[in-house]
């Protein structure tokens, strides 16, 4: 009878453990992001490690805490468009690869992984909800497109680098968001921030990247097998790189003004993804040199181990670091003004030294071609900046072939575009209900026919941009941006595929449709040609012109000319 509670002690103790290990387990899948996001914090802190480990540290956790507050966001609005067919879930192998990215940040291996073991708990937690969510979802994935496929914010952004002295952020590939982008899938949008002293270490990528200076005054260095070139920096540049280049960035400190660089960056390896490659780092940022065997190494260098293991293990400041001035002038001494291999057409090419196209009060338009500078030839892009006085607005346009990759660098305001995709997707989703209460393919041929006989519908996607928004305008998509009345709206556009492009206006002086005849006018207006010219006419400038306050203030102080119809814009679905 003694030993029965001897023997039942241990199941007791063992009992216990697995309870405590189920409420830890569940604790983790159910904690509110923001307490893990304090215990994570708190786990930093307790790690003993250095001052910049723990930074770093502290730095994933918070940048895992926005991920999963996107996600949980997502989530919301998934349930609310599921009979709508809205929403586009990101799938969780990405999140996984992302994740396992920042991982690779870390300065030791202990600390890698145990963030990868991190990353792997939260991709089996995602992957769960995902299955979960797609549950009856099966059938209707081809015709979910999300309500607003073109803007991106800065939230939409994720940090590659980031030190105390800058950041490089990338934004997310644009077919995560919708399929409407898979034209320009294989581009990425990245922007450059260095404070002023800094240097942004030697680095390549396997992609084809064409830089645009938004801001501040620094240097770029070039560097292929025989050859090293210099170049100055300042607003406006245009430069290309050439995949594989090693490049490097300095800060002069100029003004003590902040080096902000957008960079559109084509992948030439794995389509819609690139990598930065550093060779000339340590730990923080990891030289890829550490990644061949130690034998390699001896080998390749003729060097002994110890010695590498000092080249390749001292530098742990990240990859943005403090330079002086001295340092920085001595980086570009006796290669500055060098041309081969370069070429003097790979010299930067500054827009804003080039007259505007178009210009008046209201704004102002600068564009460049292969040209003005040779290199974009081979990339097929053009290169424009607009900025649009306060309270004014571009004129509605639209490429004829070219497909737009905008990002704003100054100011506010809003931007729409007219888009037949959105309105076919709300016109199934109204239609859906009713097609599931009869045969699908019956139904499917009926919605087909009703939409045939109604004819062409469109949407209007609009949303407020401010710096560091990107936006998409696909080619013949009609758009229009108004600055906001405080102050001017400065948008930077990539214009894809530019071979051949037209920019046709809508409205203006130089409105296309002011060339049609007037019997072409009266019988697609269903009016007399006089009321349509009427209305065609009115506007006094082109390109640029009163945003709709402006006018509308006008209008009041009897400067305006609309006439009794609709104003052009209403009747294009503005």
């Amino acid at each position: 009878m003694t030993t029965k509670p001897r023997a039942f002690v241990p199941f007791l103790l063992l009992l216990s453990i697995l309870l405590v290990s189920a409420t830890l387990t569940f604790s983790v899948t159910t904690e509110d992001p923001k307490r893990r996001l304090e215990r994570c914090k708190q786990e930093c802190r307790e790690s003993r490690q250095g001052e910049q480990q723990e930074r770093r540290c502290v730095s994933q956790c918070e940048e895992r805490y926005e991920r999963e507050r996107r996600e949980q966001e997502e989530r919301r609005g998934q349930g609310e468009e599921r009979g709508r067919g809205g929403g586009k879930r990101e799938e969780p192998e990405k999140r996984l690869e992302e994740c396992r990215r920042e991982c690779r940040e870390q300065a030791e291996r202990k600390e890698q992984r145990e963030c990868e073991k991190r990353c792997e708990e939260e991709y089996k937690e995602n992957r769960g909800r995902s299955k979960k969510g797609e549950e009856g979802e099966e059938g209707k994935g081809e015709k979910r497109i999300e309500s607003d496929p073109y803007f991106f914010d800065e939230e939409s952004f994720l940090h590659r680098v980031r030190t105390e002295h800058g950041h490089v952020r990338v934004l997310r590939n644009f077919l995560e968001k919708s399929k409407l982008l898979l034209g320009v899938a294989n581009y990425r949008v990245a922007i450059l921030e260095a404070n002023p002293n800094t240097f942004v270490l030697p680095s390549h990528w396997d992609a084809e990247a064409l830089l645009f200076v938004a801001r501040g005054h620094g240097q770029i260095t070039l560097q292929c097998q025989d050859n090293k070139a210099t170049h100055e920096l300042r607003r406006g540049d245009i430069m290309r790189v050439r995949a594989g280049t090693i490049v490097s960035f300095a800060n002069r400190g100029v003004g003590n003004e902040k080096l902000v660089v957008v960079i559109l960056l084509h992948p030439v390896a794995t389509p819609g993804m690139f990598e930065a490659f550093v060779g000339a780092g340590g730990q923080n940022p990891e030289s890829f040199y550490r990644s061949f065997s130690k034998r390699v190494l001896r080998a390749a260098f003729n060097t002994r181990e110890d010695k590498l293991e000092r080249l390749f293990e001292r530098q742990n400041k990240g990859a943005i670091i403090q330079a002086s001035q001295e340092q920085i002038k001595e980086m570009s001494r006796g290669s500055e003004g060098r041309s081969w291999p370069f070429g003097e057409s790979r010299r930067p090419f500054n827009l804003f030294h080039k007259r505007p196209s178009h210009s008046n009060r209201h704004g102002e338009l600068r564009e460049a071609d292969s040209n003005d500078y040779p290199e974009l030839r081979d990339l097929n892009i053009h290169v424009s900046y607009a900025n649009i006085s306060k309270g004014s607005m571009i004129a509605p346009n639209y490429n004829t072939e070219a497909t737009k990759i905008s990002v704003v660098i100054g100011g506010n305001g809003d931007v729409q575009i007219v888009c037949p995709h959105t309105s076919r997707q709300q016109e199934e989703g109204r239609g859906r209900e009713e097609e599931e209460g009869r045969g699908r393919q019956e139904g499917r041929e009926e919605e087909e026919e009703e939409q045939q006989q109604r004819g062409q519908h469109y949407a209007r996607v609009e949303s407020k941009v401010s710096c560091g928004t990107t936006f998409i305008v696909p080619a013949g998509h009609p758009s229009v941006s108004v600055s906001s009345r405080n102050e001017n709206l400065e948008v930077l556009c990539f214009e894809i595929n530019a071979k051949n492009n037209q920019r046709t206006w809508l409205a203006g002086r130089n409105n296309v449709l002011k060339q049609m005849d007037r019997v072409t006018k009266e019988l697609a207006f269903d009016l007399p040609a006089r009321e349509v010219d009427e209305v065609l006419n009115a506007p006094r400038e082109e390109v640029f012109m009163a945003g709709p306050e402006e006018r509308g203030r006008e209008s009041e102080r009897g400067e305006g000319r609309d006439g009794p119809l609709q104003s052009i814009l209403e009747f294009a679905g503005f």
